[in-house]
């Protein structure tokens, strides 16, 4: 709940075309002037041109959806380039669908817009009725004009038009979705070698290939040292933990309601204090009294942080506090905290002078032991190409072999002990029981080698309960596919031909 969003975690967000679902959703009352001027064009697509007013509706619209979907997660700040992009991408998509609807002789009537305004709620009154003026004022302030709220629409429905005629016609049969069934569910254990990874002595490395190193490496030495700055310089932090008593979010400062449940939440520190002076512990105390459901599991440990990654109030009093000391109450905009600092931990700056060597060594002792791996695994490959199992030939060679429990397929291949490897996974499946392959695969400098022990078939009886989820399941992949395919190679054409042109705003946000 206090955590910022630390500046190693990314946001992936995919949207396969436009929002189907979501296009005529009107917001109302939209707050804040928009920025730049209607006259400059963020996007064209063929004789389409939208401006800075199209652009920063289409993206409010996404950042409420988001803000929606993420809660307190959303950082609009850190998300704005890819909000822009997100923006420009709705845009340029329903340009280019509306081109080819056209072009398919499809069309938009203004009583099918019509039906569209007069459907939503948000244009009737407390009687249920449509309020015109209600939707006059919207979409004077949101669109400028009647005409150019027609516009979006025509354009908006011209692009459903044409994603229906993209997605309606994939069909899976049911002989299709029960492989697909049978494959999700079927189950192999495996035995593998991983080779690369293993670390080398102190003295295998020469003062020779050392002193090489350090004097030809230079640049290669500097890049390892600015990839690795966060371990090298560290800013002051502290690992703390805090049992949170909550002030309530929907109930407006400064009423009786209000007072009444600040009242509340400072007896509750109180009795906590008490129980704390008495001798119980905090951690404990934390997993039951806690309002954080963050950390409240983890007695309220929040990891170290450093300045800057919490609010103001816990920054100043968790910093100040020595390691083993419990704050007084601090109050912050959730509500009031308790906190012990478990430890404090100085700023660390060391120069890359200063880990040059080490570095060096690093460096140096990585490609020897991948170099090792590369050629241990091609003996191993070597043998099994002979006749050997993967796991005779490592015995053989005096290797460590790693055996897995029953594994199901994965779109990201993950194999405990060896991480993401799906190609590896991919061919382990395609095995044989007691069957070995003599392929390499290697990744991130480690060299691994399969070879099948046992498979466990699906569960027929699961394959049946499953089966029309899964078949719907793989008709929606086909459609998004196929449209996805389709959106795609029309907007290469048109950045082909000069068409499409996006010029996001460099205004900062």
């Amino acid at each position: 709940m206090l955590r910022m969003l630390r500046g190693g975690q990314r946001w992936l967000i995919w949207f396969v075309v436009i929002g189907i679902g979501g296009v005529f959703v009107f917001f109302l009352g939209l707050q804040g002037p928009l920025q730049g001027s209607t006259g400059s064009t963020i996007v064209s697509v063929g004789p389409h041109r939208f401006g800075v007013r199209e652009f920063e509706r289409v993206r409010r619209r996404q950042v409420a959806n988001l803000q929606e979907r993420l809660g307190d997660e959303f950082d609009a700040r850190a998300l704005a380039p890819t909000l822009d992009q997100m923006a420009a991408r709705e845009l340029v998509d329903r340009a280019l669908l509306a081109m080819e609807a056209r072009d398919f002789g499809l069309a938009v009537s203004k009583e099918e817009i019509q039906q569209i305004v007069l459907a939503d709620p948000g244009f009737r009154d407390e009687g249920g009725r449509f309020d015109r003026e209600r939707f006059e004022d919207y979409v004077e302030y949101e669109y400028g004009s009647q005409n150019a709220f027609m516009e979006e629409q025509r354009l908006a429905l011209l692009s459903r038009k044409m994603i229906r005629l993209l997605v309606d016609q994939p069909w899976v049969s049911e002989g299709e979705a029960r492989e697909a069934v049978r494959s999700q569910l079927e189950e192999i254990r495996i035995a593998f070698v991983a080779l690369g990874d293993e670390p080398l002595e102190a003295d295998a490395i020469s003062a020779e290939e050392l002193a090489l190193a350090l004097e030809s490496r230079d640049a290669e030495l500097r890049a390892l040292y600015d990839e690795r700055d966060a371990e090298f310089n560290l800013g002051e932090a502290v690992r703390a933990r805090h049992i949170l008593f909550a002030l309530p979010s929907d109930i407006e400062e400064g009423t009786e309601a209000w007072e009444a449940a600040e009242q509340q939440a400072r007896g509750e520190v109180g009795q906590a204090l008490a129980r704390l002076a008495a001798g119980e512990d905090f951690a404990e105390l934390a997993k039951e009294l806690s309002d954080d459901a963050g950390t409240k599991d983890q007695g309220g440990d929040l990891g170290f942080f450093e300045r800057g990654q919490m609010v103001k109030p816990f920054e100043e009093a968790a910093f100040a506090l020595e390691p083993g000391v419990v704050s007084e109450p601090v109050r912050s905009v959730f509500g009031y905290h308790l906190i012990r600092v478990e430890e404090h931990r100085d700023a660390v700056h060391r120069p890359f002078e200063e880990v040059r060597e080490a570095l060096a060594r690093e460096l140096i002792a990585g490609e020897v032991a991948q170099k090792r791996g590369r050629e241990q695994a091609e003996q191993l490959a070597a043998a099994i190409r002979e006749g050997k199992s993967l796991e005779d030939a490592a015995r053989e060679l005096e290797l460590s072999i790693e055996r897995s429990g029953f594994l199901r397929r994965r779109g990201d291949g993950f194999v405990p002990g060896l991480g993401a490897r799906p190609e590896l996974m991919a061919t382990a499946f395609a095995l044989q029981p007691g069957e070995s392959s003599p392929r390499i695969f290697e990744k991130d400098g480690v060299s691994a080698l399969v070879m099948t022990l046992e498979r466990r078939p699906a569960d027929e009886q699961i394959v049946k309960e499953r089966l029309a989820t899964v078949r719907e399941q793989l008709v929606q992949s086909k459609r998004n596919a196929r449209a996805d395919r389709w959106v795609n190679a029309r907007r290469e054409e048109l950045v082909a031909s000069g068409d499409l042109v996006v010029d996001l705003p460099s205004n900062g946000r």
